[in-house]
């Protein structure tokens, strides 16, 4: 998850957004690549190219970008983002927060600009749920004895 929130705060700064939006930890995720959101995108059929400059364009009016920040501050965008990654987290009875946390809060407010641009792709929280269910796989790593071997 720190890596796809440095990812969208370097977004947002590039851009000079005063805040972070759903949109950016979005486009992040997409850009991060290898991770269990974008996992269950591609497992439901999205098309992930067209999504992201979807989410481009869902981003809107750049701001002034200021060449001497690399990343945002911390903004309110990113601390409700981050407080409902963790309330996805806690209602799956995961133990860490990961970047498919993030993805099902920017889902979860049906009404954003990202959650809408996702819609249109047939990809709502309730299909999230069920792709990544598909797509995360549980290991039970029992004891290994082996090393205790006579």
């Amino acid at each position: 998850m720190r890596v796809t929130m440095a990812l969208a705060r370097g977004i947002g700064a590039a851009r000079g957004d005063a805040d972070l939006t759903p949109v950016h930890v979005a486009l992040a995720l997409l850009r991060e690549g290898e991770n269990s959101a974008v996992s269950a995108l591609y497992h439901a059929g999205v098309p992930l190219n067209k999504l992201r400059r979807e989410l481009e364009i869902g981003l809107g009016e750049r701001g002034s970008p200021r060449p001497e920040e690399v990343a945002l501050p911390l903004t309110n965008g990113e601390r409700e983002l981050v407080a409902e990654a963790r309330t996805q987290s806690r209602l799956r009875g995961d133990e860490h927060l990961g970047p498919h946390h993030l993805l099902l809060a920017v889902l979860r407010d049906a009404a954003s600009p990202a959650a809408q641009i996702f819609f249109r792709h047939g990809f709502t929280h309730e299909s999230a749920l069920v792709h990544l269910r598909a797509v995360i796989v549980e290991h039970d790593h029992p004891h290994d004895h082996s090393s205790h071997a006579v």
